[in-house]
């Protein structure tokens, strides 16, 4: 991987970030350590020059050799200049020392060892002052001081280029790693573009950021799979069920055709090939409005809705159709079942199960609606004693325009159960078509609201 292209991973950066982080943390407290260290050792150091002045200051004051003597001892002691000494009596005449004759002010100073004439880069601590009438200069080296500044720095820089080599390394590595299965990503994505919906991205198991990504893409793309199967379906279903009404339609407006040429009546043509371009009229309207539904466009429209007592009114509704056809219609809804949902789309979605159970079942079967409030969960249900469906289809009858074979003379869309599967899915809610032994009985779970009035 060149440079270049490494710098561009934002987990490279990331980590260079965090290491340059890290560092300014490590400068920062390593800065304010030294500074504390450095404070400590320079105390101690002016401590022990305050000792060295206070010792020689307790010497007898009447024998300024046994003076001279006792810092020329010292002198000796330190062949290095590690401790310097100056001693003047009154005239300014030097008595004793180991460094030049300069002009030291008293108290506390620092003085440069080129200064004083000593061979050494370190500079010097000094304390002066009167002594017996005398002056006095005592001087320290910072040599101690100065080469803990220069570990610590070395230290530091040392750290620092240890940590920034370890930390490029581990941000290439990662870089390299995350390119590795984002190049998977993204020639899977390529794939799905290229219409290969089958393509699915292979998860490391182990449960990063990458893997709850690519199981979103999965997902995502196994929808988009089932939707574009589903509107090629659709597409075939809608050739395949609109070219018999479109031929009639075709048919009558040709046999109208006919008629006029000869002066012969074209009312009952005319009025067949309208009712014929009606019927596929309402074709293409639930269509549009299944797209509608599915796509979300009434959402903005929910409110909290009695499920149960909404289904006892379109019941009521129906019960005098279900009679006139020999059959029976009953409801049974207890309390009050709140849920949120649009009133009007769930009110066409029980009239469409109800009229599906009317019309394609025989006199005779008894059809029972219920709506009931369990828990956090609502349940209403519309069965009949009918002939069913069976298992088989009872899938399939969810699709658009799918038709099962017994009901091809009956009138209808094919739409009816597919209005409801939309109206179900856009509420959240769970639709199931189970065996009522004998009969039908379709199955919807919503959320409830719990509360609501």
């Amino acid at each position: 991987m060149r440079p270049a292209d490494l710098w561009r991973h934002s987990s490279f950066r990331l980590a260079l970030g965090v290491t340059l982080a890290v560092l300014a943390a490590l400068i920062l407290v390593g800065a304010i350590g030294y500074t504390v260290l450095h404070r400590q050792l320079a105390d101690r150091q002016d401590a022990r020059l305050l000792e060295i002045f206070t010792t020689l200051q307790q010497s007898d004051a009447a024998d300024q050799q046994d003076l001279i003597e006792a810092i020329a001892a010292r002198i000796t002691a330190s062949p290095t200049h590690a401790s310097v000494f100056l001693l003047r009596d009154a005239t300014g005449k030097v008595l004793v020392g180991n460094i030049n004759d300069v002009p030291i002010g008293s108290g506390w100073s620092t003085v440069e060892a080129e200064v004083l004439g000593v061979q050494t880069d370190y500079p010097y601590r000094v304390y002066a002052g009167e002594l017996h009438g005398d002056y006095l200069v005592v001087g320290l080296s910072n040599a101690d001081l100065d080469d803990l500044a220069e570990i610590i720095l070395t230290g530091f820089i040392w750290s620092a280029v240890a940590i920034l080599i370890a930390a490029i390394a581990a941000g290439a590595w990662v870089a390299a790693r995350l390119q590795r299965r984002l190049t998977e990503v993204t020639a899977g994505l390529h794939r799905v573009a290229g219409g290969d919906l089958s393509t699915r991205l292979t998860l490391s198991g182990r449960g990063d950021d990458l893997d709850l990504i690519s199981g979103e893409i999965n997902h995502t793309v196994g929808r988009l799979g089932a939707l574009v199967e589903a509107m090629r379906q659709v597409s075939a279903d809608i050739a395949h069920e609109l070219r018999t009404p479109l031929n009639r339609l075709r048919i009558h407006i040709e046999q109208a055709a006919r008629n006029a040429a000869v002066s012969a009546p074209v009312e009952d043509d005319l009025a067949a090939a309208i009712a014929q371009s009606e019927a596929i009229d309402q074709t293409f309207s639930a269509l549009l409005r299944i797209a509608q539904i599915e796509a979300g466009a009434r959402r903005e429209k929910f409110a909290p809705v009695d499920l149960a007592a909404l289904l006892a009114d379109v019941a009521d509704v129906y019960v005098e159709v279900a009679e006139d056809a020999g059959q029976t219609l009953s409801c049974d809804a207890g309390g009050a079942a709140w849920v949120m949902g649009d009133k009007e789309l769930l009110t066409q979605t029980f009239a469409n199960l109800i009229e599906n159970a009317i019309r394609h079942c025989p006199s005779g079967t008894a059809i029972t609606c219920t709506a009931q409030a369990v828990g956090n969960q609502v349940t209403a249900s519309v069965s009949d004693t009918g002939p069913g469906i069976p298992a088989g289809e009872r899938e399939l009858v969810l699709r658009r325009l799918y038709r099962l074979e017994k009901s091809r003379t009956t009138e209808g869309t094919g739409l009816g159960l597919s209005l409801v599967k939309a109206v179900v899915d856009l509420h959240g809610a769970e639709l199931a078509l189970a065996d009522a032994r004998p009969g039908l009985r379709v199955e919807m779970r919503f959320a409830r609201i719990v509360g609501a009035s």
